[in-house]
Order: C-alpha cells, then sequence, then structure tokens
C-alpha cells in the first residue's frame, strides 16, 4: 500500500512570506531565479533601495510552496553575500508556523512560531536554556533561543522598510 499523498509534507503546500531585508544589487538577478525556483509567486519583484546598506535593495513577498522546499530554500538564500533576510510559512491545520531569520554575521535561525507570529519554544529547549550552573546566563540562554540576536540585527532594516511603505503610501505613489 502506497503513502497517502495528502499526508505527505512533500506534497503539503503552504503560504508564507518572504523579506529580503538586504540585498547587494549585484546578486538581485541570481537571487530572483533561485527564489522563483522554488516559489510560487503570488506578486511581480518590486525592489526599493535599501537605505540603511549602501548599494542595497530590499522587497517583500508572498508566496506558496512545497513545505519541504523551505530549508533549501534558506540554505540557498544564506549563500548569497551580505544578505539579510526572513522566510515565514504560515502555520498549517492548528499546527505552528516557522521563521527563518538570516544574517550575515550570525548565520541563520530558525525558530517555531503560533498563529500571531510570537515564536514557541519546545520544553525541552526551555529546559536546555535554564540547565545552567550560573543562574545569571538564564536570560542570554532564553534570547539565544528566541532568536533575539537575529531581531536585533534584523530590527533597523524592518523598521526601514515601514518607514519607505509609509512616504510611498503619504505621497501617492
Amino acid at each position: 500500500m502506497g503513502a497517502n499523498p495528502y499526508m505527505s509534507s512533500a506534497h503539503l503546500r503552504v503560504n508564507g512570506y518572504l523579506y529580503l531585508h538586504a540585498v547587494p544589487v549585484s546578486v538581485v538577478s541570481h537571487l530572483q531565479w533561485v527564489v522563483e525556483s522554488m516559489l510560487t509567486l503570488s506578486a511581480p519583484w518590486s525592489w526599493t533601495n535599501q537605505p540603511l546598506i549602501p548599494k542595497s535593495q530590499k522587497t517583500f513577498l508572498t508566496f506558496r510552496c512545497n513545505l519541504d522546499s523551505l530549508p533549501k530554500l534558506v540554505s540557498d538564500l544564506y549563500e548569497f553575500p551580505n544578505l539579510f533576510a526572513e522566510v515565514i510559512r504560515e502555520p498549517v491545520s492548528f499546527g505552528l508556523g516557522e521563521r527563518w531569520m538570516i544574517t550575515p554575521v550570525l548565520g541563520i535561525k530558525r525558530v517555531d512560531t503560533n498563529e500571531l507570529g510570537n515564536v514557541v519554544l519546545d520544553e525541552s529547549v526551555v529546559l536546555d536554556s535554564i540547565n545552567t550552573q550560573d543562574p545569571t546566563q538564564i536570560p542570554e540562554r532564553l534570547a539565544w533561543a528566541i532568536g533575539r540576536p537575529w531581531d536585533q540585527a534584523l530590527e533597523p532594516l524592518r523598521i526601514a522598510s515601514a518607514a519607505t511603505n509609509t512616504t510611498l503610501l503619504a505621497s501617492g505613489s
């Protein structure tokens, strides 16, 4: 008897968001090719300058893809130099979603998320974080577990993107 194709993660289609906060202009076309080979995009590419990082651009996309293609996408994105990005998968059937954060210095961080986008930690991760001889390390270990260093690295780029979008809306562009 064969596997149920509806239960296979290889065939499970998911929705998500791709935030490319900063991409060097020199690799934009190659990055587009990589992304388009794995995702079904819901809108065309629309790049704008990233004001905080010279010679970089940014964009936001919604997508649909097979669940099993997301780790490969994240790995491929990480290969691009000086890339700052987030890949977010919406929760499926009352389950958890996922968020991958990518920075050149910190690398890749994957976290589970609930339907509101909050990070959800597994019990074993919490226990590992608090299992230390030095209780003063607990906040740092929990911060690392929820991806706070990545959030801190990405937040200025998120704010710059939001400010640019607000300016465009106000100008009627």
